[in-house]
């Protein structure tokens, strides 16, 4: 019983962590209604690490975020959760 604990602990992130990137997430994944492109969880993990405000966590963490936020993967047996979304532009005009 223990050690289902720790695998659970080794995810959990500080709330203010846990809202950085859900802001994040709010504002640069955007629901898409086709089929067209989907965006592996590991590949979105990377855009939040190389943001301004970003910081490192694991694709775990990343993909109980994305459900946080209300995103569901097209397969969740995969390792790497694909998604379908789109990624708002983040080039100042």
């Amino acid at each position: 019983m223990a050690k289902k604990k720790k695998e659970t602990d080794e995810f959990e992130l500080p709330e203010d962590q846990k809202k950085a990137i859900d802001d994040w997430i709010r504002a640069n994944i955007l629901p898409q209604r086709t089929q067209e492109k989907t965006y592996a969880s590991y590949a979105l993990k990377l855009l939040f690490e190389e943001s301004p405000d970003g910081f490192f966590i694991t694709n775990p963490q990343f993909k109980e975020a994305m459900l946080r936020c209300g995103f569901s993967p097209v397969n969740k047996n995969k390792l790497n959760w694909d998604f379908r979304v789109s990624i708002r532009s983040t080039e100042k005009k």
